[in-house]
């Protein structure tokens, strides 16, 4: 590790300070340092402070653990998420998305089949025109004119050879 210029104008940085507190500067640094913080009230302070914390820390002895503590610590929990689920609940009214979400899915799965089904039948069909507008030359004309004059004549002849069946009376004869 580099040995950075320590003066009475240039003090260390917090981390060459930590790296002190917790013993893990090699000699000559550590006394550069201690030189340094001894003419220093600044560093000195800082140093002796850092050192009661680290002494506080180690001299610290957690309490015992009761035999019920993760499950009242589960049952907070619990409890907090369930408290933060109704807030959130209440203030966007989840009650009611919950009852029309599935109907609001299936609106949306159908009507996108439809539009996809009929998408796909126009590509299918290529030769039909998609505007309502059919091109049709004069010859097609007559052509289909004379087919028609036919199946309505057809229709004529054969309403005529169909006798007509008498309809039944009212009245009835003993």
């Amino acid at each position: 590790m580099d040995v950075p210029e320590i003066s009475m104008t240039n003090c260390p940085s917090e981390e060459m300070l930590l790296d002190y507190i917790g013993g893990r500067l090699d000699p000559a640094q550590s006394a550069i340092f201690e030189k340094h913080a001894s003419g220093c009230a600044q560093c000195e302070a800082l140093r002796v402070g850092q050192a009661a914390v680290w002494r506080s820390l180690d001299e610290w002895e957690p309490g015992p653990v009761s035999a019920g503590f993760n499950r009242e610590l589960w049952r907070k929990i619990d409890a907090d998420a369930a408290s933060r689920q109704g807030r959130f609940a209440g203030m966007f009214g989840f009650g009611l998305w919950k009852r029309v979400a599935p109907v609001v899915f299936a609106a949306g799965v159908l009507i996108t089949a439809f539009v996809l089904d009929h998408s796909r039948r126009q590509h299918e069909r290529p030769g039909l025109p998609t505007t309502a507008a059919i091109v049709v030359s004069a010859g097609d004309a007559d052509q289909l004119e004379s087919a028609l004059d036919d199946i309505q004549l057809l229709r004529d002849v054969d309403t005529e050879s169909v006798p007509a069946k008498p309809r039944p009376s009212a009245k009835k004869t003993l």
